[in-house]
């Protein structure tokens, strides 16, 4: 005749509780460098995401609308745009920079189309200095314009390429430029630090030479920290490396996650071949936290395409009428937490194409009207630290050093054990 064992719900959640532990608790990480002080240049961080980042740490607030319907405070594209000491906004307008105030008010034009100073073909505002002079490079006229408070010409220097982009070291006295160089030590290298009118170094990484689109593929997101330290990221990948002034490689953060599916631009739009995110801007802050923003691909973003038939007969993946390609993104801004490398708060915005960050305290975003016209948002950003949840009433030693736990459940378990249990495990960061 067999028999039945009855256990009490206290003395199964003894039982249960160390498999628990080991089953829902985080792997420990082992102890590490601070990320500024690594030896070791080949080193990888992985960015690391709780379940539920911090969803109200992020304030954003749209405060000033730029561009005018027509005129001549019509913007015709918004890519490059640097807002000098006096709260002027500087516009990129290919032979000319558009110039409007700390209102948003229309102040007048720099430039003209031409080959001579103050005549540019594609003008990029990149830099605006403690003088109030804003730095304008000219990727077609191979030239570097200083141009000061009064909108004259203060200074220039030659550039040796195409620059698709610059960042200011040393206050202006020094350059780090992304440029495609087609001479021998510098090719396949996609950064270059100048001194003057001279390449000092090329670093960044080797970009594979034997890739027909490695000139593209060399296009890099560019920001510094107060140190100079320069962190560089690929476009469509979650990649970001971390240089020094001097271009040494100190470390690199990574989310795999990000283009676990790369686009293959050999093979049409589809369903199995959806468009990758894309990294769009970086910003380190002065507690050493990195602020990423990236255009997410919809989950919807089947919704807006249809078929279509290409050149060759095939059939395509496009955009419907009445959208843009931006449609199918949404802007996600992750902030990141350098010395534990792990996403600890994040905001998502719908409205509009979010560009770059501006300064310390604001980001600007590119909104399209149904007639095409283009204005610019300016919305102030800041930031709340995390506020911990209070956790049980008892913890463990581990539990209160590192994680606090919560959990979400519908079902009336009496003892607390059983009850996390039953339920699903999440973590939050104190």
């Amino acid at each position: 005749m067999g028999s039945t064992t009855r256990v009490s719900t206290g003395v199964l959640g003894g039982i249960l509780a160390p498999a628990w532990f080991l089953a829902c608790a985080p792997p420990e990480e082992p102890s590490r460098d601070h990320w500024a002080d690594v030896a070791d240049s080949t080193e990888i961080r992985l960015i690391r995401e709780p379940l539920a980042p911090c969803e109200d740490c992020i304030s954003l607030e749209r405060v000033l609308v730029i561009g005018d319907t027509i005129g001549e405070g019509y913007l015709r594209e918004a890519y490059h745009m640097v807002r000098d000491s006096a709260g002027n906004y500087w516009f990129g307008q290919y032979e000319a920079v558009k110039v409007f105030d700390a209102a948003g008010n229309f102040v007048g034009e720099v430039g003209r189309a031409g080959e001579g100073p103050m005549e540019w073909s594609n003008a990029i505002p990149a830099h605006a200095d403690r003088d109030g002079h804003v730095h304008v490079f000219d990727t077609d006229n191979l030239r570097r314009s200083e141009i000061g408070r009064d909108f004259t010409l203060a200074d220039e220097a030659r550039i040796p390429g195409r620059v698709v982009d610059a960042l200011a070291l040393a206050g202006g006295e020094r350059w780090v430029v992304n440029m495609w160089h087609p001479v021998d030590d510098a090719l396949g290298f996609p950064l270059h630090l100048l001194e003057g009118e001279e390449i000092v170094t090329s670093f960044g990484g080797m970009v594979d030479l034997s890739d027909r689109r490695a000139q593209p593929r060399s296009m890099r997101i560019l920001a510094s920290d107060g140190a100079d330290r320069i962190f560089a990221s690929a476009w469509d990948r979650f990649e970001i490396a971390v240089w020094s002034d001097a271009g040494r490689r100190i470390t690199g953060f990574e989310d795999p996650a990000f283009h676990e599916r790369l686009f293959d631009s050999d093979a049409p739009t589809s369903a199995d071949n959806p468009p990758t995110h894309r990294m769009r801007a970086l910003k380190v802050d002065s507690d050493e936290r990195l602020w990423v923003a990236t255009w997410r691909r919809r989950d919807d973003w089947l919704d807006l395409m249809e078929e279509r038939v290409g050149p060759r007969g095939e059939v395509r993946l496009e955009v419907k009428s009445g959208h843009d390609y931006s449609d199918i993104y949404d802007n996600q801004i992750d902030v990141i937490d350098l010395a534990s490398a792990r996403v600890i708060a994040r905001a998502r915005m719908a409205e509009g194409v979010l560009v770059d960050f501006l300064g310390d305290d604001a980001l600007w975003v590119g909104e399209y009207r149904e007639n095409g016209d283009l204005r610019v948002a300016i919305w102030e950003i800041g930031f709340q630290s995390v506020v911990a949840r209070p956790g049980p009433a008892r913890r463990t030693s581990a539990q209160v050093a590192v994680y606090h736990l919560t959990w979400t459940t519908n079902a009336r378990v009496a003892n607390p054990i059983l009850r996390v249990l039953y339920d699903r495990c999440s973590y939050q960061l104190p």
